[in-house]
């Protein structure tokens, strides 16, 4: 182990380390460095039993049709050379490997190299990750046309294979050993047990493989969101740029990376910065702007009794007085986190809405990493519009496509009739689950479009901004409007209540276009359809009303109806409030982009509506529409903390 002057001292911080094999000298470090370790095995070295493709490189060897072979790991190296001793003399292994071209990554390997006398071509260079082996063959003009085979190592490396065939390489990789997980899990089950209830202060990283499977434990655990919060709030040391960006393909973000990539160097350099790295990440949610906050607690909900109804949610949505601001967002589950993501892989986002089982995961995961009041199901408001009988389709960068709009009235007038029940069923699965999945104390949001709105997506058949079929049906064809709007009415209620049964304690209308609207074209056709969705809820259920509207439409949108009237970014908080009355709750409004700054300007927004609503009952923080992609995850959690923290008087 290399020795550093400039040596840093954990001052006692807790320490968790993910080591195997070098699990003592881990913890010896870290002792050594003033930190209480942690050291829980993460991962162990399988050989692989029957190797045929090892036994075929080492023909290959022999005969000569490698030109390059390339060491990725001492580990690998060392199994290589066993699995063939069960075949051939180990002295004529060892004869063909030194007559071998040979390039190495790092130290390990070429200690191998070392013990058996194979002399060694080229040596990647610090920090040895596989961009520095692409830069050194391109440098030495050793890939081009060239017969490389690469011993791998756990894992197939598949960025570094797809480099080396792009330069013209012809690549054969033969993989000796696999990466399995320890054993006996006690000890990795109790590192997570101490991340998840906040008691460490750092993580070391100094593998991939280790990222992959403490998250692997914690999500069949069901714990991934509540581990991913620990980590929002302690310092995340990683040994080098593979790991860092494996981490970070997980949106988890290196606070510190070692330089050189050693164990040594990690352990040191993490002791040097960990008082400053711990201050900034525990210090997250507090004061970042002149605004004083308390402090919240990690757990979900932050405030509320033993029932669900007693929850800060809920209280507000019944215009009671809450201890703390109860917060959720729109598109709170998706495409910015790498969990959704992570699922959007396995489906398209039409198959994830029928899959009740991902449709439950994203759900609760959003809501687990977020630290949220309230979880939303996640569908889509055009389902019902599939099951009235028009093509439905989503596209990457486009949205939603209805391939056959309707803009007549025979169209309107062949529109199937709906049993949401039958026409549905993945939604109402997807919510009993959901329902099951959730902490019991955190309620679950159910919703469907507005009347206007799905007409509006049925009758353009994508995205407008002018709306022209839709309003030239509403002038021009009004007996077509009306039977359009009855019909929708009726299958937007029944899909409702059908949530409402299958386990959702509030809902929430989107009447996202009719901002499109003047106060009069809303009085007379649409204000008497939303009216009477709202009504037709079930009794005692809490309504979200949410549009994207002028403010000469909010008196009209409160004579629609809903308990509670969210509002957009462009609205002023205290005219609106005056508007509702204090009869209604008030939902928003914070401009979705404003994530998107630094957190201190997320801050002084947050509060700056905050400090308008006051101490009005029935408040609930959101944005004034959906989580926009993009948006950084930990400026989410920041917000989510800050509002929490908000002192109510």
């Amino acid at each position: 182990m290399e020795s550093h002057e400039n040596k840093g001292n954990f001052g006692g911080l807790t320490v968790v380390s993910f080591e195997s094999r070098m699990a003592t000298p881990m913890e010896k470090l870290i002792e050594r460095y003033g930190g209480r370790p942690i050291v829980a095995p993460s991962m162990r070295e399988v050989p692989l039993e029957s190797n045929e493709k090892s036994v075929a490189l080492f023909e290959d060897l022999k005969n000569g049709h490698v030109d390059l072979l390339i060491l990725l790991t001492g580990i690998a190296t060392r199994t290589f050379i066993a699995t063939l001793e069960k075949q051939f003399p180990k002295e004529e292994i060892l004869e063909v490997l030194r007559r071998t071209k040979i390039c190495v990554r790092g130290p390990k390997p070429t200690a191998v190299c070392r013990q058996h006398l194979i002399p060694i071509a080229v040596t990647a260079p610090e920090p040895n990750t596989w961009r520095e082996i692409i830069t050194i063959l391109t440098e030495e003009q050793m890939l081009s046309g060239k017969n490389v085979a690469v011993l791998e190592y756990g894992i197939s490396n598949r960025p570094f294979l797809d480099e080396l065939s792009s330069l013209g390489a012809k690549v054969n990789a033969v993989a000796v050993y696999q990466w399995a997980l320890p054993e006996d899990l006690r000890p990795l089950n109790g590192a997570l047990d101490v991340l998840i209830r906040g008691e460490a202060d750092l993580a070391l990283f100094t593998t991939s493989i280790q990222v992959d499977h403490l998250l692997k434990i914690a999500a069949e655990r069901g714990d991934e969101g509540k581990l991913r919060r620990a980590f929002y709030r302690m310092g995340l040391c990683s040994i080098g740029p593979v790991t860092s960006e494996r981490l970070r393909d997980f949106q988890l973000f290196p606070d510190l990376e070692a330089k050189p990539n050693k164990i040594d160097a990690l352990v040191n350099q993490a002791a040097l910065h960990a008082a400053k790295i711990v201050k900034k990440k525990k210090g997250r949610f507090e004061k970042w702007c002149d605004v004083r906050v308390s402090t919240p607690t990690p757990t979900l909900p932050p405030q509320g009794g033993g029932r669900i109804e007693d929850g800060p949610f809920l209280r507000a949505c019944r215009l009671q007085k809450n201890k703390t601001i109860p917060v959720w967002f729109m598109r709170q589950a998706g495409r910015y986190m790498a969990e959704y993501q992570m699922v959007r892989n396995k489906a398209s986002f039409l198959d994830l809405c029928k899959n009740s089982d991902l449709a439950t995961e994203v759900t609760v995961t959003a809501v687990e990493r977020l630290g949220l009041d309230a979880a939303i199901i996640f569908s889509d408001i055009l389902l019902p519009v599939e099951a009235m009988g028009l093509p439905l389709e989503y596209r990457e960068g486009t949205g939603p496509l209805i391939a056959s709009p309707v803009r007549d009235l025979a169209a309107i007038g062949a529109l199937r009739k709906v049993d949401v029940q039958e026409s549905l069923p993945f939604v109402f699965e997807a919510i009993c689950k959901t329902r099951k999945a959730l902490h019991p104390r955190v309620p679950l949001i159910g919703f469907s479009g507005a009347p206007f709105t799905v007409a509006s997506y049925m009758i353009e058949g994508k995205g407008s901004r002018n709306y022209i079929p839709t309003k030239n049906l509403m002038h021009a064809e009004p007996a077509g409007w009306k039977l359009l709007m009855e019909k929708l009415t009726r299958v937007l209620t029944d899909h409702l209540n059908a949530q409402i049964d299958a386990g959702c304690q509030v809902v929430q209308i989107f009447d996202s276009w009719v901002g499109c609207l003047s106060p009069e074209d809303y009085r007379k056709n649409v204000l008497p359809w939303s009216r009477k969705l709202i009504r037709g809820i079930k009794k005692g259920t809490p309504v979200i009303h949410f549009g994207t509207f002028s403010e000469p439409l909010l008196q009209l949108v409160c004579e629609a109806g809903g308990n509670v009237i969210s509002v957009d970014w462009r609205f002023d908080l205290k005219r609106a409030s005056k508007t509702i009355g204090s009869k209604r709750g008030l939902q928003g409004n914070l401009d979705p982009a404003i994530l998107f700054s630094k957190p201190k300007v997320i801050f002084e927004e947050a509060a700056r509506i905050l400090k308008t609503v006051g101490s009005r009952p029935g408040f609930i923080f959101n944005l004034g529409h959906g989580i926009l992609p993009e948006t950084p995850v930990d400026h989410v959690m920041a917000l989510v903390d800050f509002a929490h923290g908000w002192k109510l008087n």
